[in-house]
């Protein structure tokens, strides 16, 4: 009777660890997607969209036991603090649509600069940031309501919540920030210290989710976004306005390299920092790329990960990246 109690003990153990997630989660690279397996364009351009462009992403699973160990010891597999960053009245289904129409603003906005590189008449704009949930536990929680709107950030203007998100990705936790909002109609400004959010979530944050008030954004073609279930966020923003920049114009970014990136991308065409930077380059590798764009802020990050035989290209902007990749 013991030894069969012992042995039940130790399979109730094997099972958790295989199967009781941690406060933690395994960042692993995936294939790099090409950009055609992403968007496709609804009217015709004097271009097409580039084969040999590829948007870099990772995969966020929860770690059990027996995962986390793994990730010990496999190169290719980073182990990530994951706290609790959904409000109580958000369910992870929620948040992850919250994520995909971030991606999917940010798919508009990027294309919308590539055109605007191209020399193409565009509109981009935006009521600011609105709130839908703040996370316990935050400063921002203290500070913001639901329903508030973002509207600047220490004196810049914010249009749309990528915008947000990008900003926000250029500072470092415990700052003090300005931040212009609308409540009922009356401006307030009020002083959030920024915390950090691990995992594919947003590196440093306010402790807020948001959407985009009133986004309107009108360019000579409009992009549809085919493949959006494994991908959100903001960071596949540079390579997208590449795309779309290739797509409008007689131009082929890169010849026919292979590139891969990653990066956001504010309305000036600003790239912005991102998360995962080791398993993109991975990622990257995976479909035999040549070349890996990365925000500047990364360059040495991706360089340390990279082998000699990809070339990593560090860039501020779309306008360096398109420069570089002309060269």
């Amino acid at each position: 009777m013991r030894r069969a109690l012992f042995a039940g003990a130790i399979l109730l153990l094997a099972w958790a660890a295989l199967v009781v997630p941690l406060p933690l989660a395994v960042t692993s690279p995936v294939p790099a997607p090409a950009v055609q397996e992403i968007i496709e364009f609804d009217d015709g351009l004097p271009g097409e969209l580039p084969e040999e462009l590829h948007v870099t992403v990772v995969r966020l699973d929860p770690a059990t036991v027996a995962g986390a160990a793994r990730s010990l010891t496999a190169e290719e597999r980073e182990l990530t603090l994951l706290p609790a960053l959904l409000p109580p009245d958000v369910d992870q289904e929620r948040f992850d649509e919250l994520q995909r129409e971030m991606f999917r603003e940010s798919v508009r906005a990027a294309v919308a600069v590539g055109f605007d590189a191209a020399g193409l008449d565009v509109t981009i704009d935006g009521g600011g940031a609105r709130i839908v949930a703040t996370v316990p536990g935050t400063p921002g929680a203290e500070v913001f309501e639901e329903d508030d709107v973002i509207t600047s950030v220490e004196g810049r203007d914010i249009e749309l919540a990528s915008e947000l998100v990008t900003l926000l990705g250029d500072r470092e936790a415990g700052e003090q920030l300005s931040v212009t909002i609308l409540r009922d109609e009356e401006e307030l400004t009020r002083t959030v210290e920024l915390v950090p959010l691990e995992g594919e979530v947003g590196r440093i944050g306010l402790g807020v989710l948001v959407t985009t008030l009133d986004l309107r954004i009108d360019t000579p073609a409009r992009a549809e976004v085919i493949a959006d279930r494994r991908i959100g966020g903001p960071s596949a923003g540079l390579m997208l306005a590449l795309a779309a920049y290739d797509a409008a114009t007689d131009e082929v970014l890169g010849g026919d390299r292979v590139i891969a990136g990653t990066g956001t991308i504010d309305l000036s065409g600003n790239v912005g920092p991102v998360s995962g930077v080791a398993a993109k380059v991975r990622g990257a590798l995976l479909v035999d790329a040549e070349v890996f764009l990365v925000p500047a802020s990364h360059v040495e990050v991706a360089r340390d990960v990279a082998p000699p035989e990809l070339e990593v290209i560090g860039v501020a902007s779309v306008g360096e990246a398109i420069d570089a990749l002309a060269e």
